[in-house]
């Protein structure tokens, strides 16, 4: 892609460096494998870098580095594939960079990004409060903690499986006790799932925000997890997180016409609940819609377009979009990288973090817990009605009491079938066999 008006830009950037009214950024990297590269914005390098894996290189100019120290974002403006781009590298993934030539081309400045450092043991506003939260009931009802802090949920799992709407409505139950304006924060670690639960979800926590602040924190948010975290009021990465791929299947096939003119407006819809532009949740969808953007160098703002006219490339006709840390902040889908929850906290900007109860993690590991006893039990208790078909009212009993308990693991995953009462009539086909039996 073709930077426009590119040469009228150096030379203004030149002119202005000439008369002081631009500095370079000097920055200094260091990496893996011991070598180290120090230079400015502007400088042209040779950098040789792993992607999934496999060596690759580029040659181009600095625009900028975002980024603390160890978790830098290298942005190079060249060639990539035939066409100039701008491609974020993770410095981590860096194994050389050298500079190359001379200085030159057209650095972008940027809006701040919301990384984090280690809270300041000295700033008086990052000083733990060591004393116990004490929970107080107020006149209306509801109830009080004496310290500001989260609802915190784990979200981990095939959707609709071992991540439920079940549990986000438990978590919501939870901060609702303590009236309206509670900050509920779901960490999302899932490869997609299930869209009926997904639809589930889309009316509760369109309703939820109405009421809470809501925030991803996103580890994995692939497919139905995506839609999940496009919901949110805020949505904070992990340094290693990702979020898209939501292609919808009919079976093994991927659907088209009518059903994914739908399902791209309802991505449209979740991303515009979320203050988010539809065109990038559309290329999470299908690889037939495109993205890119422009970003303006004094106020950041971004513009994003539904082809490839803008400068910086997100999506093209090829690929569906899965979003990384870097470009997520980068073209304003996300507000923040963090990977610990003091990182988050700093990022919420509360005090500390703290969390009012620990309801969510119970409520999540309750379910975790279900989940893996009904995956032990249930082969089990199948080999049991073979060996000993005396027991198998009992047997069966317990069968449809996981139903009950744990109906998304015996349906969606073990393929038992979604309506239980077949089993309900091999009961009674059973004691009627008894029965005949002993008269």
């Amino acid at each position: 892609m073709q930077t426009r008006f590119a040469p009228i830009l150096m030379f203004l950037f030149a002119a202005l460096a000439i008369n002081g009214v631009v500095s370079a950024q000097q920055y200094e990297l260091m990496f893996d494998n011991g070598s180290s590269w120090r230079g400015d914005d502007g400088d042209r390098v040779d950098v040789v870098f792993s992607e999934r894996g496999i060596s690759q290189s580029m040659s181009g100019v600095i625009m900028k580095i975002d980024g603390r120290p160890g978790f830098q974002i290298v942005f190079v403006r060249g060639e990539i594939a035939g066409k100039e781009a701008t491609k974020g590298i993770f410095a981590p993934d860096i194994e050389t960079m050298k500079t190359s030539g001379e200085a030159g081309g057209n650095a972008v400045a940027t809006k701040p990004v919301r990384t984090t450092k280690k809270p300041d043991p000295k700033d008086p506003k990052r000083k733990v409060d060591s004393r116990p939260a004490v929970t107080t009931e107020r006149e209306d009802g509801t109830l009080d903690s004496s310290k500001p802090g989260v609802f915190f949920m784990p979200w981990e799992g095939p959707v609709g499986i071992e991540a439920r709407h079940d549990e986000i409505k438990s978590i919501i139950a939870e901060a609702d006790k303590y009236g309206p304006g509670q900050i509920i924060v779901l960490q999302i670690n899932s490869p997609g799932g299930l869209v009926l639960e997904g639809d589930k979800i889309h009316e509760t926590l369109k309703d939820v925000k109405q009421r809470h602040r809501v925030i991803a924190w996103v580890k994995e948010a692939i497919s139905a997890a995506a839609f999940t975290s496009l919901h949110c009021d805020e949505i904070y990465f992990m340094q290693v997180g990702a979020m898209g791929s939501a292609v919808m299947y009919a079976g093994q096939t991927a659907i088209s016409g009518g059903e994914l003119d739908a399902w791209l407006e309802k991505f449209s819809e979740v991303a515009e609940i979320g203050g988010r532009d539809p065109i990038i949740a559309r290329c999470m969808v299908t690889r037939t819609a495109m993205a890119s953007y422009d970003k303006d160098p004094d106020t950041g703002k971004v513009t994003i377009y539904p082809d490839m006219r803008g400068e910086f490339d997100i999506s093209d006709d090829k690929n569906v979009l899965t979003l990384n840390s870097q470009n997520a902040i980068d073209c304003g889908y996300a507000d923040g990288i963090a990977n610990t929850t003091d990182d988050l906290a700093v990022l919420l900007d509360l005090p500390e973090w703290h969390e009012v109860n620990d309801s969510g993690r119970r409520i999540h590991e309750r379910w975790q817990r279900t989940v893996k006893q009904c995956r032990d039990r249930i082969p089990r208790l199948q080999a049991e009605l073979q060996r000993n078909p005396d027991r198998a009212i009992t047997l069966l009993k317990e069968l449809l009491g996981w139903y009950n308990r744990c109906y998304p693991v015996l349906v969606y995953e073990m393929g038992l079938p979604p309506d239980p009462d077949p089993i309900r009539r091999q009961i009674e086909e059973i004691r009627r066999g008894r029965a005949n039996n002993r008269n």
